[in-house]
């Protein structure tokens, strides 16, 4: 029975194999008609590490963002093919393993390690070994001080503290020596305003590292190898009280040639400080005179800074205003002729039972004053008057003392001739007729005017002329 069996099967055995064959590679036919072998392209993004590796060798890698996006070819299964999307892949650069260009010594590349995360055993990765390509450069690292910068202010009788600190105070930054050696400056900016919390007198927040080149211009930061503590600032500043107090400047010394000042002009007459409490209440004022103006013959300005007169720890709230600008007016003497009347002239001391009359009627006064008090003397009547006690009859000469201020003006001694006579002799003449002249000089001036009976020279001048009727002239009270 088993002799049977075995010949029943190795009967012909030739053509069962054949048979087995054939059946399975027309299985296979049938397969691969029904899902082929097919080839798509993905795309994915590089992931770079080592690049520490590269910095250790004093080198700077550079990989163009263009880059670090590539594509490749996938052979499999079309049923495979269609379960696997671009997030399925990954490529690694291990920057430790670059090569660099023998003959351009900037230029190197890196095998990209390209995988999937599904089917790995049934796909085919075609075209061999992906290059990434890349630039190395000298690597440079440099130290930078932390500029802190305050956007905004706070209102009512605060003020920001003009020293502003930051943590760390000192960064270090690394990266390519063609940007590293154009980095100007490392900056972070904090925002200010009302609804900033302020707590013991200090303001505490974080601000973003920001690096700024020589153009001005803002450095990208992902760029450059930056630790990751450097890249948030934290930054405090202090909450100052403030307090306005006037600007006072004083002069020394005067200007040359009779001149005198007009004044001071100054472009701010007050400043906004703010400090302590404490410091702001032991200023009353800024003084920034005295300002010497010896032998001065024209207006003088000048400028100074403002916060050279502060204590420390005291500061100027709006910088801007800290340089003030001084304007000393400097002004000529000028000089206006006046007429002095008699008319015009009361007296004092004329005891009772006696008479005065004018001998001289008129006199030219030259006062001398800035232009501007001399301006206004324009179209005023001058007035004078004489002081007569003591004096017997007969004619005399006396001085005048003019209605001018003495601390604005400046004027020659004047004098006139008058006669006292006792009431009931006939009363003197007031020469007001044309019939005599009496002329005298003063200081700075000359006297002149007409005389009448019995009228005579005044002091230090000669008298001329006919006399004229004894009609008798009262004097002005």
């Amino acid at each position: 029975m088993g002799k049977k069996l075995l010949k029943t099967f190795t009967n012909n055995i030739g053509f069962k194999i054949l048979a087995i064959a054939f059946a399975f590679i027309l299985w296979l036919v049938v397969y691969n008609l029904n899902d082929p072998v097919k080839t798509k392209t993905f795309t994915t993004t590089v992931t770079v590490t080592g690049r520490d590796s590269v910095v250790d060798k004093g080198l700077w890698p550079t990989i163009k963002d263009s880059e670090k996006t590539i594509s490749f070819s996938v052979s499999g299964k079309r049923s495979y093919l269609n379960e696997l999307d671009d997030s399925d892949f990954y490529a690694n650069v291990d920057l430790a393993n670059i090569i660099v260009d023998k003959d351009d010594t900037n230029k190197a590349s890196v095998k990209v390690d390209i995988g999937c995360t599904k089917y790995r055993h049934s796909i085919t990765f075609n075209g061999g070994d992906h290059m990434l390509p890349l630039s190395v450069e000298k690597y440079m690292q440099k130290q930078f001080e932390v500029k802190v910068s305050l956007d905004g202010s706070l209102s009512g009788a605060k003020a920001l503290g003009n020293k502003p600190q930051a943590n760390p105070k000192v960064v270090k930054i690394g990266g390519p020596e063609s940007i590293v050696s154009t980095i100007a400056s490392a900056n972070v900016n904090i925002k200010v305003d009302d609804n900033t919390i302020i707590s013991d007198n200090q303001i505490t927040d974080r601000g973003d590292l920001t690096l700024i080149d020589d153009n001005g211009d803002e450095i990208d930061i992902s760029k450059l190898d930056v630790d990751s503590q450097y890249q948030s600032i934290a930054v405090t500043v202090d909450v100052l009280s403030t307090k306005e107090v006037p600007i006072k400047c004083t002069t020394t010394g005067s200007p040359a040639g009779g001149k005198s000042v007009l004044g001071v002009e100054l472009s701010e007459e007050s400043v906004m400080l703010k400090g302590n409490a404490e410091a702001l209440n032991n200023i009353t004022s800024i003084d920034v005179g005295p300002i010497d103006i010896s032998g001065a013959t024209d207006d003088i300005s000048t400028s100074v800074d403002l916060t050279g007169y502060l204590p420390d720890g005291v500061f100027i709230v709006n910088s801007s205003k800290a340089k003030l600008s001084i304007d000393i007016k400097i002004e000529t003497n000028a000089t206006s002729t006046m007429t002095l009347n008699s008319s015009n002239i009361t007296y004092d001391g004329l005891e009772e039972g006696y008479t005065i009359t004018f001998v001289t009627d008129k006199s030219s006064v030259i006062v001398s004053g800035t232009k501007s008090d001399i301006d206004t003397l324009s179209g005023t009547t001058l007035k004078g008057k004489i002081d007569v006690t003591g004096l017997g009859t007969g004619t005399h000469t006396v001085t005048v003392k003019p209605n001018l201020d003495e601390t604005k003006y400046t004027w020659g001694e004047i004098k006139v001739q008058i006669v006292i006579g006792r009431e009931g002799d006939g009363g003197g003449t007031t020469g007001t007729d044309g019939t005599g002249t009496a002329s005298g000089s003063t200081t700075g001036g000359t006297t002149s005017g007409d005389t009448g009976t019995g009228g005579s020279s005044s002091s230090g001048s000669t008298s001329s002329g006919n006399t004229g009727n004894n009609g008798s002239d009262s004097s002005s009270h």
